[in-house]
């Protein structure tokens, strides 16, 4: 079960929750891109390709427009911005996490500097703790 949406600034928490089900589920491969797209049209020896749609390709995209759908349900507002025109849930995926990874590890950075550089001073060890906490949050 997901409670959380994505938001700006829990992607770690969320990405744990969601994963968790989809893995569980083992759909994985929609979001990672090992479950490939199948050949949409049949392929006859005698007549080549035609217009008919294969069953693989139909239970495909229902399944993948249905984890999409689940995806989105899952996206606050602002979240949404960045998978908006993915026809795919590989494409959103991978908009998600180019996105989200990229504004996590400057947040990791400018922690790591902050931490780097408070020092406790002549500060109570209560109050260096709330600083440490602040800067944490």
């Amino acid at each position: 079960m997901l409670t959380i949406k994505l938001k700006d600034d829990n992607f770690a928490k969320w990405s744990f929750q969601f994963m968790s089900v989809i893995k569980g589920y083992k759909l994985f491969g929609h979001f990672d891109g090992t479950n490939d797209c199948p050949p949409k049209f049949v392929i006859h020896t005698d007549l080549g390709v035609t217009k008919e749609v294969t069953q693989a390709f139909i239970n495909w995209e229902s399944t993948d427009m249905a984890l999409l759908s689940l995806l989105l349900a899952t996206l606050s507002d602002e979240a949404m911005e960045y998978v908006l025109g993915c026809k795919t849930v590989v494409d959103a995926w991978n908009n998600l996490v180019d996105r989200f990874t990229s504004v996590f590890k400057s947040k990791v950075n400018h922690l790591k500097t902050e931490l780097h550089i408070i020092q406790k001073g002549t500060y109570s060890i209560d109050k260096f703790l709330l600083r440490l906490t602040n800067t944490r949050d």
